[in-house]
């Protein structure tokens, strides 16, 4: 049987996917801190809005913010290096990830809606001063991993854009 794949055009796509593997690891190491930097801003929003003191959620999103600065000091050699990336030989698991990402991300956030929205409804206290701070912290929480992985999704998308400009810059 013969393969009417048509050929592809980058002549290395194990360095271009390598390449997308390490613009993400290095996105990861700063963007983790806003896991926890987001839903503390949200938390310390509804805690103000509420009448309550916001510093539980200002330490969070301190802390998380703290987390990226960290993280973004730690990914300092893999950000501005000009050697080759590594080759990566996982180009079905990448196209895969590439695939579901969208409908895990919505799915995730959805589901942290439905659940937040549950919560409100069934419980005795679901909508009270002090409840409602950390239903925002739960509702805000699956946001900005959504997030990265929708931008890290972009980044093995284009990777063969990505890998060419880079050679370029380089």
């Amino acid at each position: 049987m013969m393969d009417l794949t048509p050929p592809r055009t980058d002549p290395f796509p194990e360095l271009a996917l390598g390449y997308a593997h390490r613009r993400a690891r290095v996105f990861w190491f700063w963007w983790m801190g806003m896991v926890f930097a987001v839903p503390g801003a949200a938390q310390a929003t509804v805690l103000a809005a509420t009448g309550q003191n916001p510093e539980n959620g200002l330490v969070l999103a301190g802390l998380g913010l703290g987390i990226s600065g960290a993280g973004w000091l730690m990914a300092m050699g893999p950000r501005f290096t000009r050697s080759d990336p590594r080759p990566a030989g996982d180009l079905n698991r990448a196209e895969q990830y590439i695939r579901i990402v969208p409908w895990t991300a919505v799915g995730m956030v959805a589901a942290m809606l439905l659940i937040v929205a549950a919560l409100m409804v069934t419980t005795p206290r679901g909508t009270a001063p002090d409840v409602l701070p950390v239903l925002a912290f739960l509702a805000a929480f699956p946001l900005p991993v959504a997030a990265g992985m929708l931008y890290s999704r972009h980044l093995h998308q284009h990777r063969d854009r990505l890998y060419t400009n880079w050679l370029e810059r380089r």
